[in-house]
């Protein structure tokens, strides 16, 4: 077998011990900020049923779901009928937190307070092309309301995603905020009444900071786009580039009945932007008209978490008020924020002096496997974790300075030998391992 056989399917990786131990200890700061704000932790199964993965408005995220074939005699006779992808196959790998969440409530909503404050730390799986920092498997970290219609939803999400950032020590980051009720009326003031050609308007909007405004354009009009609507768009995306617009926050000019959801969003996005600078120093929030977020689902406010004068986006949510209602029958309000863990982990908490011991102080404790009592090491080493936060027993091999630089390499701070029963512990001079 070759080495590359033993490499883990593409757009997957190993997680070797010190970074394993970075990743354990990002995570509990995560969980342990969302717990003492009050959100209840839950976890939903990594396999959903193939139906509940779509038509649940994930964008292009469905298209990009891992499917699994059924089974056994199930799959015979499925492959009897049809070999199309969706009939031989009933279930998938979840491609993101909130569709099993949606599934989670609707199942369990008359048990759960209301509003049901939750969050979930998860991997989910995308068959995308892989990228930098961009997997296709990742973990994702979720908080989550339901049941609050109001925009106190979106100023706690905001509020306590900021707070936990802060608690890992990241600092220079901003909160970008738009509505797709915005949007909505952006893509209606350019002429655009159809729902396809609307989602189109929404994703040539997104590209707007990556291509030129020609290109766009051009990719509308092979879309089938009227050039009197495209001559409209042209104006609005010059206007917003320039930092050009007319949307008026307060939504005090609020003329038209049929236009009440844009100025209501307005209204909340003014809202959310004071209450959330009222509450903390300690964060950047702004009004950005060109922020989209891919998902479909989104009915409400969206927002983004991205470094200050950076491209990296390591976070972002919204308001999906129309999810659940897609499992029961009947629509409850939900929002939510998600931290990209593996966007946060690469950019902040890898190739730094930090990352090579997690702030731990780990001390191995070396011995001779022919000579020492494995019980005396034993009894010694609980003595030494009231000093140390990790104390590990190896037996000593004879090159012990490539023994030694391979403990560092995952982790260990710290060595000593054991010299015998005789030895105390104000006696075992550990030697620190650089």
């Amino acid at each position: 077998m070759g080495k590359d056989d033993f490499l883990p399917a593409a757009g997957t990786r190993d997680i070797e011990p010190v970074q394993a131990e970075i990743r354990s200890g990002v995570i509990d700061k995560i969980a342990s900020s969302y717990k003492k704000y009050g959100f209840n932790s839950i976890e939903t199964p990594a396999i959903e049923k193939l139906e509940n993965l779509t038509g649940k408005k994930g964008g292009e995220n469905e298209k990009l779901i891992f499917k699994i074939l059924k089974r056994g005699e199930e799959l015979k006779e499925a492959l009897k009928e049809s070999s199309e992808e969706n009939n031989i196959a009933d279930f998938g790998l979840r491609y993101d937190l909130t569709v099993p969440l949606a599934r989670y409530y609707a199942h369990y909503k008359d048990k759960l307070p209301k509003p049901f404050k939750v969050f979930q730390i998860g991997n989910v799986w995308r068959a995308e092309r892989q990228q930098k920092s961009r997997y296709r498997q990742f973990t994702q970290c979720d908080i989550d309301i339901i049941g609050d219609p109001t925009p106190n939803c979106e100023i706690e999400l905001i509020y306590v995603t900021c707070k936990t950032l802060n608690e890992l020590g990241i600092k220079n980051f901003e909160i970008r905020i738009n509505d797709r009720q915005i949007l909505k009326k952006i893509s209606k003031d350019c002429g655009i009444n159809d729902d396809d050609k609307y989602r189109d308007f929404l994703i040539a909007l997104d590209k707007l900071d990556k291509k030129s405004l020609d290109d766009i354009i051009e990719e509308l009009r092979k879309k089938n786009f009227e050039e009197s609507v495209l001559a409209n768009i042209k104006r609005v995306f010059e206007n917003l580039k320039e930092g050009k617009t007319n949307i008026d926050l307060s939504g005090e000019n609020e003329s038209e009945t049929e236009d009440a959801k844009y100025y209501k969003a307005c209204r909340d996005l003014s809202t959310i932007i004071s209450s959330v600078k009222s509450l903390t120093d300690d964060v950047n929030i702004r009004f950005d008209p060109m922020l989209v977020r891919g998902m479909d689902y989104y009915t409400g406010a969206i927002y983004e978490v991205n470094e200050i004068n950076g491209n990296l986006s390591f976070g972002g949510g919204g308001r999906y008020d129309n999810m659940i209602g897609g499992f029961s029958g009947h629509d409850v309000s939900a929002c939510g924020f998600s931290l990209g863990f593996e966007r946060v982990i690469d950019a902040f908490f890898s190739g730094s002096e930090a990352a090579q011991n997690s702030g731990l102080k780990k001390a191995a404790l070396l011995y001779d496997s022919e000579k020492d009592n494995y019980s005396d090491i034993a009894v010694l080493s609980e003595d030494l974790r009231k000093e140390y936060d990790v104390v590990s027993i190896f037996a000593r091999q004879k090159n012990m300075s490539n023994q030694l630089e391979k403990l560092k390499n995952i982790g260990f701070t710290h060595w000593g030998i054991f010299k015998g029963p005789e030895t105390a512990i104000n006696k075992l001079q550990l030697t620190n391992n650089k």
